[in-house]
Protein backbone atom coordinates (compact mmCIF):
# COMPACT_ATOMS: atom_id res chain seq x y z
CA UNK A 1 0.00 0.00 0.00
CA UNK A 2 1.31 3.42 -1.00
CA UNK A 3 0.45 6.41 1.21
CA UNK A 4 0.81 9.99 0.00
CA UNK A 5 0.35 13.10 2.14
CA UNK A 6 -1.56 16.00 0.68
CA UNK A 7 -2.12 19.55 1.87
CA UNK A 8 -5.09 20.36 4.05
CA UNK A 9 -5.43 17.29 6.19
CA UNK A 10 -7.43 16.66 9.32
CA UNK A 11 -7.26 20.33 10.35
CA UNK A 12 -10.33 20.79 8.14
CA UNK A 13 -12.32 19.00 10.80
CA UNK A 14 -11.00 20.17 14.14
CA UNK A 15 -13.52 22.26 16.05
CA UNK A 16 -16.22 21.85 13.40
CA UNK A 17 -18.36 19.10 14.90
CA UNK A 18 -21.88 20.07 13.81
CA UNK A 19 -25.24 18.85 15.11
CA UNK A 20 -25.44 15.40 13.56
CA UNK A 21 -28.76 15.92 11.68
CA UNK A 22 -27.03 18.61 9.60
CA UNK A 23 -24.32 16.33 8.21
CA UNK A 24 -26.35 15.33 5.18
CA UNK A 25 -26.40 19.04 4.26
CA UNK A 26 -22.69 19.28 4.97
CA UNK A 27 -22.22 16.35 2.62
CA UNK A 28 -24.05 18.25 -0.13
CA UNK A 29 -21.90 21.33 0.47
CA UNK A 30 -18.72 19.23 0.45
CA UNK A 31 -19.76 17.68 -2.86
CA UNK A 32 -20.34 21.13 -4.34
CA UNK A 33 -16.95 22.35 -3.09
CA UNK A 34 -15.10 19.30 -4.47
CA UNK A 35 -16.21 18.80 -8.08
CA UNK A 36 -13.66 16.01 -8.50
CA UNK A 37 -16.08 13.80 -6.52
CA UNK A 38 -18.80 14.16 -9.13
CA UNK A 39 -17.21 11.52 -11.37
CA UNK A 40 -17.73 9.04 -8.54
CA UNK A 41 -21.18 10.37 -7.63
CA UNK A 42 -22.47 10.26 -11.22
CA UNK A 43 -23.33 6.55 -11.14
CA UNK A 44 -25.34 6.52 -7.87
CA UNK A 45 -26.96 9.80 -8.89
CA UNK A 46 -28.02 8.30 -12.22
CA UNK A 47 -29.37 5.22 -10.46
CA UNK A 48 -31.32 7.41 -8.03
CA UNK A 49 -32.87 9.41 -10.85
CA UNK A 50 -33.83 6.27 -12.77
CA UNK A 51 -35.11 4.24 -9.81
CA UNK A 52 -36.86 7.00 -7.85
CA UNK A 53 -38.19 8.59 -11.04
CA UNK A 54 -39.59 5.21 -12.05
CA UNK A 55 -41.12 4.75 -8.59
CA UNK A 56 -42.90 8.10 -8.83
CA UNK A 57 -44.26 7.17 -12.26
CA UNK A 58 -45.42 3.79 -10.89
CA UNK A 59 -47.06 5.52 -7.92
CA UNK A 60 -48.85 7.95 -10.24
CA UNK A 61 -50.19 5.08 -12.34
CA UNK A 62 -51.25 3.26 -9.18
CA UNK A 63 -53.11 6.25 -7.79
CA UNK A 64 -54.74 7.24 -11.06
CA UNK A 65 -55.66 3.69 -12.09
CA UNK A 66 -56.91 2.10 -8.89
CA UNK A 67 -57.92 4.89 -6.54
CA UNK A 68 -60.96 6.89 -7.56
CA UNK A 69 -62.56 9.82 -5.71
CA UNK A 70 -66.13 9.65 -4.47
CA UNK A 71 -68.53 10.53 -7.30
CA UNK A 72 -71.77 11.02 -5.38
CA UNK A 73 -73.69 14.18 -4.46
CA UNK A 74 -73.03 14.06 -0.72
CA UNK A 75 -70.53 16.88 -0.07
CA UNK A 76 -69.48 15.51 3.31
CA UNK A 77 -68.65 12.10 1.86
CA UNK A 78 -66.88 13.79 -1.06
CA UNK A 79 -64.74 15.84 1.37
CA UNK A 80 -63.93 12.75 3.45
CA UNK A 81 -63.10 10.86 0.27
CA UNK A 82 -60.56 13.44 -0.80
CA UNK A 83 -59.03 13.51 2.68
CA UNK A 84 -58.65 9.72 2.62
CA UNK A 85 -57.15 9.90 -0.87
CA UNK A 86 -54.59 12.48 0.28
CA UNK A 87 -53.63 10.38 3.32
CA UNK A 88 -53.33 7.21 1.20
CA UNK A 89 -51.25 9.07 -1.39
CA UNK A 90 -48.88 10.37 1.30
CA UNK A 91 -48.52 6.92 2.89
CA UNK A 92 -47.84 5.32 -0.50
CA UNK A 93 -45.34 8.06 -1.34
CA UNK A 94 -43.42 7.40 1.89
CA UNK A 95 -43.61 3.62 1.36
CA UNK A 96 -42.41 3.86 -2.23
CA UNK A 97 -39.66 6.26 -1.22
CA UNK A 98 -38.22 3.97 1.46
CA UNK A 99 -38.53 0.85 -0.70
CA UNK A 100 -36.93 2.29 -3.82
CA UNK A 101 -34.33 4.29 -1.88
CA UNK A 102 -33.16 1.00 -0.35
CA UNK A 103 -32.96 -0.54 -3.84
CA UNK A 104 -31.01 2.44 -5.21
CA UNK A 105 -28.64 2.36 -2.23
CA UNK A 106 -28.00 -1.37 -2.57
CA UNK A 107 -27.24 -1.12 -6.29
CA UNK A 108 -24.93 1.86 -5.86
CA UNK A 109 -23.04 0.47 -2.82
CA UNK A 110 -19.69 -0.09 -4.65
CA UNK A 111 -19.75 3.49 -5.96
CA UNK A 112 -20.79 4.83 -2.55
CA UNK A 113 -17.81 3.15 -0.92
CA UNK A 114 -15.53 4.82 -3.46
CA UNK A 115 -17.13 8.23 -2.77
CA UNK A 116 -16.61 7.69 0.95
CA UNK A 117 -12.99 6.66 0.46
CA UNK A 118 -12.20 9.68 -1.74
CA UNK A 119 -13.92 11.97 0.76
CA UNK A 120 -11.79 10.61 3.58
CA UNK A 121 -8.66 11.04 1.48
CA UNK A 122 -9.53 14.68 0.72
CA UNK A 123 -10.25 15.46 4.36
CA UNK A 124 -7.36 13.56 5.93
CA UNK A 125 -4.91 14.60 3.23
CA UNK A 126 -3.62 11.02 2.94
CA UNK A 127 -4.07 9.22 -0.36
CA UNK A 128 -3.70 5.44 -0.43
CA UNK A 129 -2.94 3.17 -3.35
CA UNK A 130 -3.80 -0.33 -2.18
CA UNK A 131 -2.91 -3.18 -4.57
CA UNK A 132 -5.99 -5.02 -5.85
CA UNK A 133 -6.59 -8.39 -4.23
CA UNK A 134 -9.40 -10.71 -5.32
CA UNK A 135 -9.20 -12.64 -2.05
CA UNK A 136 -9.45 -9.48 0.07
CA UNK A 137 -12.28 -8.19 -2.13
CA UNK A 138 -14.25 -11.40 -1.60
CA UNK A 139 -13.64 -11.28 2.16
CA UNK A 140 -14.72 -7.64 2.40
CA UNK A 141 -17.78 -8.18 0.19
CA UNK A 142 -18.87 -11.27 2.12
CA UNK A 143 -18.52 -9.48 5.45
CA UNK A 144 -20.44 -6.42 4.22
CA UNK A 145 -23.25 -8.54 2.76
CA UNK A 146 -23.50 -10.57 5.96
CA UNK A 147 -23.78 -7.41 8.03
CA UNK A 148 -26.35 -5.92 5.63
CA UNK A 149 -28.57 -9.01 5.74
CA UNK A 150 -28.29 -9.27 9.50
CA UNK A 151 -29.17 -5.63 10.19
CA UNK A 152 -32.06 -5.82 7.69
CA UNK A 153 -33.42 -8.88 9.51
CA UNK A 154 -33.13 -7.00 12.81
CA UNK A 155 -34.91 -3.99 11.30
CA UNK A 156 -37.79 -6.08 9.94
CA UNK A 157 -38.16 -7.99 13.23
CA UNK A 158 -38.37 -4.75 15.23
CA UNK A 159 -40.75 -3.20 12.69
CA UNK A 160 -43.06 -6.23 12.89
CA UNK A 161 -42.92 -6.08 16.69
CA UNK A 162 -43.81 -2.38 16.52
CA UNK A 163 -47.05 -3.28 14.73
CA UNK A 164 -48.44 -4.32 18.11
CA UNK A 165 -48.30 -0.65 19.10
CA UNK A 166 -51.23 -0.09 16.73
CA UNK A 167 -53.38 -2.08 19.17
CA UNK A 168 -53.02 0.66 21.79
CA UNK A 169 -56.16 2.83 21.62
CA UNK A 170 -55.67 6.50 20.82
CA UNK A 171 -51.89 6.82 20.69
CA UNK A 172 -51.03 3.52 18.99
CA UNK A 173 -50.62 4.94 15.48
CA UNK A 174 -48.50 7.82 16.79
CA UNK A 175 -46.23 5.46 18.72
CA UNK A 176 -45.88 3.22 15.65
CA UNK A 177 -44.97 6.23 13.49
CA UNK A 178 -42.34 7.35 15.98
CA UNK A 179 -40.88 3.85 16.26
CA UNK A 180 -40.88 3.39 12.49
CA UNK A 181 -39.12 6.73 12.00
CA UNK A 182 -36.45 5.88 14.58
CA UNK A 183 -35.87 2.47 12.98
CA UNK A 184 -35.52 4.08 9.56
CA UNK A 185 -33.10 6.63 11.04
CA UNK A 186 -31.00 3.82 12.46
CA UNK A 187 -30.95 2.06 9.10
CA UNK A 188 -29.76 5.22 7.35
CA UNK A 189 -27.10 5.78 10.02
CA UNK A 190 -25.95 2.16 9.78
CA UNK A 191 -25.60 2.36 6.02
CA UNK A 192 -23.96 5.76 5.58
CA UNK A 193 -21.71 5.61 8.64
CA UNK A 194 -20.95 2.03 7.66
CA UNK A 195 -18.68 2.75 4.70
CA UNK A 196 -15.71 4.05 6.76
CA UNK A 197 -16.39 1.30 9.32
CA UNK A 198 -16.26 -1.39 6.62
CA UNK A 199 -12.98 -0.03 5.31
CA UNK A 200 -11.58 -0.56 8.80
CA UNK A 201 -12.92 -4.14 8.62
CA UNK A 202 -14.90 -3.98 11.86
CA UNK A 203 -16.74 -7.11 12.95
CA UNK A 204 -20.48 -7.14 13.65
CA UNK A 205 -19.91 -6.85 17.42
CA UNK A 206 -17.47 -3.97 16.93
CA UNK A 207 -19.99 -2.15 14.74
CA UNK A 208 -22.75 -2.63 17.31
CA UNK A 209 -20.44 -1.33 20.03
CA UNK A 210 -19.68 1.72 17.86
CA UNK A 211 -23.37 2.52 17.41
CA UNK A 212 -24.33 1.82 21.04
CA UNK A 213 -21.63 4.19 22.30
CA UNK A 214 -22.62 6.89 19.80
CA UNK A 215 -26.35 6.28 19.57
CA UNK A 216 -27.44 9.91 19.94
CA UNK A 217 -25.33 11.40 17.10
CA UNK A 218 -25.96 8.33 14.93
CA UNK A 219 -29.74 8.60 15.30
CA UNK A 220 -29.54 12.36 14.80
CA UNK A 221 -27.68 11.83 11.55
CA UNK A 222 -30.20 9.20 10.50
CA UNK A 223 -33.15 11.50 11.27
CA UNK A 224 -31.57 14.22 9.14
CA UNK A 225 -31.40 11.70 6.31
CA UNK A 226 -35.04 10.69 6.82
CA UNK A 227 -36.16 14.31 6.50
CA UNK A 228 -34.08 15.08 3.40
CA UNK A 229 -34.84 11.79 1.69
CA UNK A 230 -38.58 12.30 2.19
CA UNK A 231 -38.61 15.42 0.00
CA UNK A 232 -39.42 14.62 -3.66
CA UNK A 233 -36.82 15.77 -6.23
CA UNK A 234 -34.40 16.70 -3.43
CA UNK A 235 -34.04 13.02 -2.62
CA UNK A 236 -32.59 12.41 -6.07
CA UNK A 237 -29.37 14.00 -4.80
CA UNK A 238 -29.71 12.36 -1.40
CA UNK A 239 -27.47 9.28 -1.66
CA UNK A 240 -24.12 10.96 -2.54
CA UNK A 241 -24.73 13.69 0.06
CA UNK A 242 -25.58 11.09 2.72
CA UNK A 243 -22.49 9.02 1.92
CA UNK A 244 -20.23 12.06 2.20
CA UNK A 245 -22.07 13.35 5.27
CA UNK A 246 -21.72 10.01 7.05
CA UNK A 247 -18.01 9.89 6.27
CA UNK A 248 -17.49 13.44 7.54
CA UNK A 249 -19.44 12.71 10.72
CA UNK A 250 -17.37 9.58 11.37
CA UNK A 251 -14.12 11.48 10.87
CA UNK A 252 -15.29 14.35 13.05
CA UNK A 253 -16.29 11.98 15.86
CA UNK A 254 -12.96 10.17 15.51
CA UNK A 255 -11.03 13.45 15.67
CA UNK A 256 -13.10 14.75 18.59
CA UNK A 257 -12.54 11.57 20.61
CA UNK A 258 -8.79 11.63 19.92
CA UNK A 259 -8.65 15.29 21.01
CA UNK A 260 -10.53 14.53 24.23
CA UNK A 261 -8.42 11.43 24.85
Amino acid sequence: MTVTNAPGGRSLLVGKLLPSPLYVFRGAVFLREHPELWKYAAAPLGMSVAILGGSYWLLYRLLSGFIKPYGGDDRLLAALSYIVLVVVAILLLVLFFFLFTRIASALSAPFNDLISQKTEELVAGIFTDTPFSVVQLLKDSTRSMYHAVRVLALYLALLLAALFLLLIPGVGSLLFTVMGTLLSAFMFAWEYLGYPLDRRRLTWNQKMTFFRSRLKPALGFGLGNVVVASVPVVNLLFIPAAVIGGTLLFLDMETSEKTIG
